[in-house]
């Protein structure tokens, strides 16, 4: 004998079931990251479980990358971006957010890297701040500037090269 179970009865159930011990990230920007526009504001977790908020860097110039322990390009760019962020005399911030990660997998990655930036966490099957900015594949690196608006875009692997040009018009503003 089966039991039918309605639809919408098994997605409350589903849904119900679901609980997680991060906090949801808030996303209070609906609009998608463009060029020339104001970055979409955010807050995520940390690693450590601290709320971050994109707004707090305010006043530094911004490279906000996407990233991903499964990927290899990201592997390179994590300690390129370290260094950058080393070298800038506290001049710009570099934040990472993870895209479709594992937290341990991300927390592994991080620690081997000897990445020290903030690196955040968003929930793996919503991805509700990778929507925001319109992330599709990794990495994916954004330059904010000081006033919060997005001023350009790098996809795929960087080299400190690649992000010289722009992280340097954005410092010299």
């Amino acid at each position: 004998m089966s039991v039918a179970i309605p639809v919408g009865v098994l997605a409350w159930i589903l849904a119900r079931n679901h609980s997680s011990s991060a906090p949801s990230p808030v996303v209070p920007s609906p609009h998608k990251a463009t060029i020339g526009e104001p970055a979409p504001d955010f807050t995520l977790p940390n690693l450590d479980g601290q709320n971050v908020r994109l707004a707090q860097f305010r006043g530094k110039v911004v490279v906000l990358t996407f990233f991903a322990s499964w990927c290899n390009p990201c592997q390179h760019d994590m300690p390129v971006l370290q260094k950058l962020q080393d070298r800038s005399g506290g001049r710009l911030a570099v934040v990472g957010v993870n895209y479709q990660d594992a937290i341990n997998d991300t927390r592994r990655m991080v620690r081997q890297l000897h990445v020290t930036f903030p690196t955040l966490v968003e929930d793996a099957s919503a991805n509700p701040v990778a929507k925001a900015y319109d992330v599709h594949a990794m990495p994916d690196t954004l330059f904010i500037d000081a006033s919060g608006v997005v001023r350009d875009r790098l996809w795929g692997e960087t080299s400190a090269h690649d992000l010289a040009a722009p992280v340097s018009r954005l410092l010299s503003r």
